[in-house]
């Protein structure tokens, strides 16, 4: 009887415990600042080699065709943008006249298996 009793305390404690948990694992770095080129998802997944855009109409072609627009950092680290309220809204229409170009944006990062997103709080163009 000791050892039910010990048991249920156990996932009773655990119970109180998971929501804690989860709240902390939702955010899980504070504001950070990144510095990185606003590219097409297509073309930096696809072309490693690749990390500022060409001159050759890629990045445009591919922003007109709809691709989804993503932070790429000069040392190859991908941030997806999102916004920061929720429901989450549609970030791409802040991004698009910073396509192609070197960017800083100021938001909250949030990781989830190998992905990374940063609510878009802030951005500008820097100089390169």
């Amino acid at each position: 009887m000791k050892g039910i009793a010990t048991v249920l305390l156990l996932l009773v404690a655990a119970g109180m415990l998971a929501p804690h948990s989860v709240a902390q694992s939702v955010q899980d770095e504070p504001v950070r600042t990144i510095i990185g080129y606003v590219r097409d998802s297509g073309c930096v997944h696809r072309f490693h080699e690749v990390v500022k855009p060409v001159p050759n109409g890629c990045l445009e072609a591919c922003v007109h065709g709809g691709s989804p627009l993503v932070v790429l950092t000069k040392d190859e680290h991908v941030f997806h943008p999102i916004s920061a309220e929720m429901p989450d809204t549609d970030v791409r229409q802040k991004m698009l006249p910073f396509a192609g170009k070197l960017v800083k944006i100021t938001g909250h990062v949030y990781h989830r298996g190998d992905s990374t997103a940063i609510t878009l709080e802030q951005i500008e163009e820097v100089k390169e």
